[in-house]
């Protein structure tokens, strides 16, 4: 039996648990937020919905999304979020789903919807590690920072509004998001992309190696999906 598992048996045991046993089961939480399949990691943590909205605040969903889930009211069944839903039991090989229209199609709140039920806990927290990205913010992280190996690398990633995003006429960009792309297609990271763009727009924009590998996941069973029930509450 693994030390982790030791461990996860203690806890239910009793309360107490030493210094070294919390580092342990904190590198555990690392371990898991960086991709490291271990499968003594203890999934037990009983999390209320308090805990889960502070966690997806801290994986960097806005609060005006946040706010569609705690009022009270249930979503609508919208289009993207049947396609996200869908995209939650598909194999790894459909690792990369779009979601394409205007403003007020429910896109973003989908993709919210995604990371909250896929947030889960080892013993003692909820994920931390900013998951949720807007294309500007990802087009400001330098190659050679530690937050462009941090996306490679995070289990889940969205990323919002991807087409509003300057291109640099040096291609820095377009490089960065290449090599980001690749390196979440090569590992089967699952990854949901909101845009503005339809479809030939977004082929148009991105060249032909970042569409190839995103187009790798939809013959596994996810999509480029162009939402058309736009305008509409997204409340039931």
């Amino acid at each position: 039996m693994g030390t982790l598992p030791v461990l996860q048996n203690l806890v239910k045991q009793t309360s107490r648990i030493s210094e070294i046993e919390r580092k342990v089961l904190a590198f555990g939480e690392i371990a898991k937020e960086s991709g490291w399949m271990c499968d003594d990691i203890p999934q037990n943590y009983n999390a209320n919905e308090a805990d889960i909205e502070s966690s997806i605040k801290q994986q960097g969903v806005p609060e005006r999304i946040i706010s569609t889930f705690t009022n009270g009211s249930k979503l609508k069944k919208t289009s993207a979020l049947k396609a996200v839903e869908k995209f939650m039991t598909t194999p790894r090989e459909a690792w990369c789903l779009v979601l394409s229209g205007p403003k007020g199609c429910g896109k973003s709140t989908a993709a919210a919807h995604y990371l909250m039920k896929n947030t889960h806990g080892t013993i003692e927290s909820l994920p931390k590690t900013q998951r949720w990205w807007t294309s500007a913010n990802i087009s400001r992280v330098s190659s050679y920072r530690e937050e462009l190996e941090s996306l490679m690398r995070i289990p889940i990633l969205v990323i919002d509004d991807l087409g509003v995003e300057y291109i640099d006429k040096n291609g820095f960009f377009l490089s960065r998001l290449d090599e980001l792309i690749d390196a979440r297609w090569g590992n089967f990271k699952r990854t949901i992309i909101t845009t503005n763009l339809n479809r030939k727009d977004f082929q148009d924009r991105y060249d032909q190696r970042i569409t190839d590998r995103i187009r790798q996941g939809f013959k596994d069973g996810a999509d480029y999906l162009e939402v058309t029930d736009c305008n509409k509450s997204l409340r039931a």
